[in-house]
């Protein structure tokens, strides 16, 4: 087993929300992490919840980190939950406290092929929801004989089989085995499944064998117009949304792999075009236009042409304004000469497309890494495609030359400068290059303001983070703050004890997520602001009756009385709350809730 990846506690900080993260430290440290197991680049575990049976985690890993996660609960308030933070901590924290054990695939290896079948028809009798797809998978691409041209070598795609085993997926909950089924959360699983499908198509592509690639894509995506399936689904799932982007990719490549007779293509784009139409009703970028503009274009089209040639940086490849998919149609072009081993006419149509980070990189494939660099330095148009060049010279063992290219992005303006500047300050950081690496993490923290940046700043700081830490928080101060970011920016402020600009922020917002934090944390140090704001939003709860709120109530009322201890005013506190309780006292799921309270501050 390979030497496992370090997973640093920043970097499980940059995961997950603060609360989340504070929360999964707790169940750590409480010891709710059972049974973790490594096996291979998966992480196993489970921790014990507030529901009867412990949640599942798993944790996807390679050699950089953190690759996916999931976990059987149904958190999905952004970033990581906190039961995947307490796995993570123990696996930094405590690696003798994770069982190494062998992937499957090196358990089964040398396996006797009698006990693997005994074991399988054993999987399905405890599952026999497993049995169709398991039958399905066995159908699914056969080869024929050997002999002949590389053609005849195809397999032959048993396109119904297909049919059935997308048919299976896309059941009815319910419907599916013994099987009851969430169909929104059904979705994703449902997506999974019909990746499997996508994963068999693109390896027909990597060998250049387009045609088999579109025997499996024809009866998948015809299936996938399954209206009831799809007014369920569209709407309310990322999920689903990537599955159709990386179908129409796959399928626009597979178009251009392939050796089609000119009515096979118009077969191909009547079919398109009718999908197109179909999904437009879903979203105004429909699925099926980046291969529907493929097959009509094609390598035949006298733009592509003329754009593969050398000097052809002034070919139209649009012919005027140019679609949301055009990178798209350009870039399955790209990787189908790439394949093929067409080099030149590759750069040829990078250079015309203007696809910097695609053309570098492929210098960079070839060897010819300085040439790479001089380009990159006079072309790159942003920092997301100086980072692509970046990573790319430090895969081939050219770091110095890639901290040269990040360095030289973060000078330009668009997108990507937060994750450029992450990426060269961790990087710049580990060559020990301490000037870079503050530079990059100062940079980092303008873009995106957040507490893991601010923290990793102040440690790369050393002694000058006196003047650094200035540096950041006049800029911090200086930034709009929106309802999005106020979060965000409280948190700095507080860590960085600068409780009158947490404050102003939490005045500006109504969100009583916002309020709460700074109030949680400044009730010591700030007691007349929080002893006021905490009143303001009890009040309204208690006055109009919100008794599922009456909870909320209390909970404001006990951090004013924190407040109130703390500046020497507790009995002013227990008066104001006696008065409620008496002017409310018909409430009576209030008045309990209140009398414990009042009985809680009579014993301090």
């Amino acid at each position: 087993m390979g030497q496992a990846p370090t997973i640093t506690e920043a970097a499980i900080r940059d995961l997950a929300r603060s609360q989340s993260y504070d929360r999964g430290e707790k169940y750590y440290e409480q010891g709710a992490v059972r049974e973790v197991t490594r096996r291979g680049n998966r992480l196993e575990a489970a921790v014990e919840g507030s529901q009867y049976e412990p949640y599942q985690i798993q944790v996807e890993l390679d050699e950089t980190g953190v690759v996916d996660t999931m976990c059987s609960c149904p958190y999905d308030h952004g970033g990581i939950c906190k039961h995947r933070v307490a796995v993570l901590l123990t696996y930094s924290r405590d690696p003798d406290e994770v069982s190494q054990r062998p992937p499957i695939s090196e358990l089964v290896a040398d396996t006797d092929p009698a006990e693997l079948r005994d074991l399988l028809v054993a999987i399905v009798e405890r599952r026999p929801d497993l049995a169709e797809w398991i039958e399905s998978r066995l159908e699914t691409p056969q080869s024929e004989d050997a002999g002949g041209d590389s053609r005849d070598q195809s397999p032959e795609i048993n396109r119904d089989s297909i049919r059935r085993q997308v048919q299976y997926v896309l059941q009815p909950p319910g419907e599916r085995g013994s099987r009851t089924r969430d169909p929104y959360a059904a979705v994703e699983t449902d997506v999974e499944e019909l990746g499997d499908l996508l994963d068999q198509a693109w390896a027909a592509i990597e060998a250049g064998d387009g045609e088999t690639a579109l025997d499996i894509l024809d009866p998948l995506a015809d299936e996938l117009m399954d209206h009831e399936w799809l007014a369920l689904s569209y709407d309310d799932s990322q999920a689903i949304f990537e599955f159709f982007d990386e179908l129409d990719n796959v399928l626009a490549e597979a178009l251009l792999t392939a050796d089609l007779a000119d009515s096979e293509r118009d077969d191909w784009e009547a079919k398109l075009q009718d999908w197109k139409n179909e999904m437009s009703s879903y979203t105004d970028r429909s699925p099926y236009s980046v291969a529907l503009a493929a097959v009509q274009r094609g390598w035949d089209f006298d733009p592509i042409q003329e754009a593969m040639k050398p000097e052809s940086s002034d070919a139209d490849l649009w012919d005027g304004e140019h679609p949301w998919y055009a990178e798209d149609v350009i870039r399955a072009h790209l990787n189908v000469l790439e394949r093929q081993g067409r080099i030149e006419e590759y750069l040829n149509l990078a250079a015309a497309a203007d696809l910097t980070d695609a053309y570098v990189t492929m210098l960079v494939a070839e060897g010819r890494i300085d040439e790479a660099i001089e380009y990159g330095q006079q072309n790159l148009h942003s920092p997301a495609d100086s980072l692509t060049l970046a990573k790319t010279l430090r895969s081939h063992d050219r770091p110095q030359a890639a901290l040269e290219i990040a360095q030289h992005g973060l000078t330009l303006d668009g997108s990507g400068k937060a994750a450029l500047a992450e990426w060269l300050r961790d990087r710049a950081s580990s060559m020990d290059e301490p000037e870079v690496a503050l530079e990059a993490a100062i940079a980092a923290f303008k873009a995106s303001p957040t507490l893991v940046a601010y923290q990793a700043t102040e440690e790369l700081a050393s002694e000058d983070w006196p003047a650094v830490r200035e540096e950041l928080l006049e800029a911090l101060a200086n930034r709009d703050t929106t309802q999005r970011s106020a979060q965000r920016h409280i948190e700095i402020f507080l860590y960085a004890e600068r409780y009158d600009e947490a404050i102003a922020i939490a005045d500006r917002f109504s969100d009583y997520k916002v309020v709460e934090l700074v109030a949680d944390a400044v009730w010591n140090e700030r007691p007349q602001w929080t002893i006021d704001t905490c009143k303001a939003q009890a009040e309204p709860i208690i006055e109009e009756g919100q008794s599922q709120r009456y909870r909320h109530a209390v909970d404001w009322l006990e951090t004013a009385g924190n407040a109130a201890d703390a500046a020497g005013e507790l009995d002013e506190c227990r008066g104001y709350i006696q008065d409620l309780r008496d002017e409310h006292y018909q409430k009576y799921k209030l008045r309990p809730m209140l009398e414990e309270l009042l009985d809680e501050f009579e014993d301090r």
